[in-house]
């Protein structure tokens, strides 16, 4: 909702302005720290929420392969409350597909990666870090990483 005209509606201004001012007192109870800094200098509710939904959703495949990877990681343990770790997956799901829902090569990359044994740890973090400066023009995904597996094969 755009803010009001005050000189068509000033009684609407003073409650969109408390609107906002509420909305961005309470965004910092429910962020990371990080998300704090991100939003730190926004005094607009719906700008902070847009700029700070938008940063989440670029944060790219990196990130979506570490909350797959701790997805997958997590088990159902009787000793421990149940719902907690049915809560903890959906939250992490949740994460997964706000990043984006990956495409075919994408998932493919996340679990070439994920596959990636203890030994493989260096390849996996050299692919990685080469995935950091990947872009929609030049992408890098499973034949690169298949020609790495091939180098270090060979090896």
């Amino acid at each position: 909702v755009a803010h009001p005209d005050p000189s068509l509606d000033l009684s609407s201004v003073g409650h969109w302005d408390l609107n906002n001012l509420c909305i961005m007192a309470a965004l910092p109870t429910c962020s990371s720290s990080e998300e704090q800094e991100f939003l730190h200098g926004y005094t607009n509710a719906h700008l902070a929420w847009d700029a700070l939904k938008s940063c989440h959703e670029k944060v790219g495949p990196i990130a979506q392969i570490l909350l797959i990877q701790q997805a997958l990681a997590i088990k159902y343990v009787c000793s421990e409350r149940l719902s907690t770790t049915s809560t903890t997956l959906h939250d992490l799901v949740c994460c997964i597909y706000t990043i984006s829902i990956p495409k075919e090569e994408d998932f493919l990359t996340i679990m070439m990666l994920n596959a990636m044994a203890e030994d493989l740890l260096h390849i996996q973090n050299h692919i990685a870090d080469t995935l950091t400066t990947s872009t929609i023009t030049n992408p890098y995904g499973p034949s690169h990483i298949c020609s790495c597996l091939d180098v270090e094969q060979q090896l």
